[in-house]
């Protein structure tokens, strides 16, 4: 694509016929929306700013673009939005030159990650599966990290298994986010987007509100919250485990943490839970890839359900 100055070579009128609409992909991550109205070609970006919908799908009328998704409508000319529950849309000048369109895209960076970021965290509550999809695709395309996406996903993950699931849902979900992740790792382009959003609907679901877990107070040696976490643990006192397990992590002990999650899972009582050891073992490779600061309140309160659960 032909640039100068700042402006772009997007096509020719006659590529658009009038009353239409054209896309034309200006990067790797962007599209400029052309549309052809009353004799006159307008140009905008391509996605909605509320969750990327394509707009060369939406209608115009009156000088009114409106989006086929959520119906969020925008002045087509200074991009204005007439929702205010939404962002302006991003509008470029455009000049004809003979038979060319040339378009003043400016400065192309990508800007909208907290925006598509708050989309994913939206799809993820929601479990819509395409909300999640289109959100990791535009974060993926605007170059954020999979690793920003994914310590996002366990985020919420913590605090949707913390306050909805018990210990055999949380741990399933475990494994299937570890599956999907290691997947994901295999591939790249559409099939890598795939497993991510195949991880992200597996970590989606409602997320409540909680009092915070603090650590005890001091001073608690190592040697006492060992003691603790095996007699909570024997006597299926999972609330009491999970504050210990947090203890345990901001005093530092945390190379000692998974050790002693996998003795209370084979002391006797729990042999009939053989599960617990896979989805302790799915904890420890959440820890080793993203790390405690990240995972804290996922592995302190599904490893305190799953070796505190009834029998």
């Amino acid at each position: 694509m032909t640039s100068e100055n700042g402006w772009l070579h997007v096509g020719s009128p006659s590529d658009i016929s009038p009353g239409e609409s054209r896309a034309v992909k200006i990067d790797a991550g962007r599209s400029v929306a052309l549309f052809n109205l009353d004799g006159k070609i307008s140009a905008t970006d391509n996605q909605c700013p509320h969750m990327g919908y394509p707009l060369t799908r939406g209608v115009v009328k009156d000088g009114v673009l409106t989006c086929d998704w959520h119906g969020r409508s925008f002045d087509l000319e200074g991009g204005g939005c007439f929702n205010y529950e939404c962002d302006d849309l991003e509008t470029f000048a455009v000049d004809i030159r003979g038979d060319e369109i040339w378009v003043q895209v400016g400065d192309t960076t990508y800007k909208r990650k907290n925006q598509h970021l708050r989309l994913l965290w939206e799809g993820l509550l929601s479990q819509d599966s395409w909300t999640i999809s289109k959100a990791i695709a535009l974060l993926l395309s605007g170059g954020v990290s999979e690793n920003d996406i994914v310590e996002l996903i366990l985020r919420h993950l913590g605090r949707h298994i913390a306050t909805e699931r018990g210990a055999d849902g949380g741990g399933e979900i475990i494994s299937l986010l570890i599956s999907g992740l290691k997947i994901g790792n295999r591939y790249e382009g559409e099939d890598r987007l795939m497993s991510l959003t195949l991880a992200g609907r597996a970590a989606s679901g409602v997320a409540s509100e909680r009092l915070a877990v603090i650590a005890l107070p001091p001073p608690v040696t190592w040697e006492q919250l060992e003691s603790w976490i095996k007699e909570f643990s024997r006597n299926m006192q999972q609330g009491r485990l999970e504050r210990c397990l947090f203890t345990a992590r901001e005093n530092g002990f945390d190379d000692r943490i998974f050790k002693l999650l996998y003795e209370c899972a084979v002391a006797p009582y729990y042999l009939g839970f053989p599960r617990n050891l896979t989805y302790i073992s799915d904890l420890a490779e959440v820890v080793d890839e993203f790390g405690w600061t990240e995972s804290s309140e996922l592995v302190c309160n599904l490893a305190a359900k799953m070796v505190g659960q009834d029998r």
